[in-house]
């Protein structure tokens, strides 16, 4: 049995968890990613959301939780599409691609959470190029993914055997920009300042600290700065402008 075929039948199983279906972990999620896509989700909730490599609906459930009505997912695992079912969402089973080419010019937001490492190379570039057809002009897409800059980017680019490519910020943002994509920026995905939690707000100040540690170390180095995204994974964007 091909590696892929043998992990995906069995993903939601042995590689993910369902525990976003219980207590505030959404919530949680919720207040993260609100702060993490500031500025790039649709103000209108009516708006047209896929999430691509959905899963067990992780992050629809965010969605669902910010109000957003239209929402859709693929995955190409039928064990997570089940449990993304079982949860209300409207999904379905799918390679991600093939999806995307059958559904042009419809959405306003196409989200892919820690998908685009499982791609291969050839994918990545049939992948960005379906996505910007799928896309409304005006709409906009979201990529999550490991970071090679990070000092534990590592352990997520090699956290999972299906795992193909790890795209540098800089990488990522000029593939968005060869596929058409406008506007292409990428952003961290570290702790949330929050000024109602001491421990949040400890997190976040530590952690800027430890950026700047980062940055002297490319300075030495380098005599640059970097690309300034430290995250063991960070969020890559780009706009469909016709």
């Amino acid at each position: 049995m091909k590696y892929r075929e043998a992990i995906y039948k069995r993903y939601a199983t042995l590689f993910q968890s369902r525990c976003y279906q219980r207590g505030g972990i959404v919530q949680k999620w919720t207040a993260a990613y609100s702060w993490f896509f500031r500025g790039w989700l649709p103000a209108d909730k009516r708006a047209r959301i896929l999430d691509v490599g959905c899963g067990g609906g992780q992050f629809l459930a965010v969605l669902r939780h910010l109000g957003y009505q239209s929402l859709a997912g693929v995955d190409i695992s039928d064990q997570q599409v089940g449990v993304a079912k079982q949860a209300g969402f409207d999904v379905e089973t799918g390679n991600a691609i093939t999806f995307l080419s059958e559904h042009r010019g419809v959405y306003d937001l196409i989200t892919g959470i820690d998908i685009m490492e499982h791609l291969t190379k050839e994918e990545v570039m049939d992948f960005l190029e379906k996505a910007h057809a799928a896309l409304r002009p005006g709409g906009r897409i979201v990529l999550q993914m490991p970071n090679p800059n990070s000092p534990a980017g590592m352990t997520i680019r090699y956290g999972d055997f299906t795992h193909e490519v790890c795209l540098s910020p800089d990488c990522a943002e000029r593939l968005l920009a060869l596929t058409g994509f406008r506007a292409c920026e990428s952003r961290e995905t570290g702790p949330v300042p929050s000024w109602t939690s001491i421990s949040g707000l400890l997190r976040w100040s530590l952690w800027q600290a430890l950026r700047l540690g980062f940055i002297v170390y490319n300075v030495i180095e380098t005599g640059g700065r970097g690309t300034r995204i430290y995250t063991r994974v960070y969020l890559t964007t780009g706009r469909r402008t016709a």
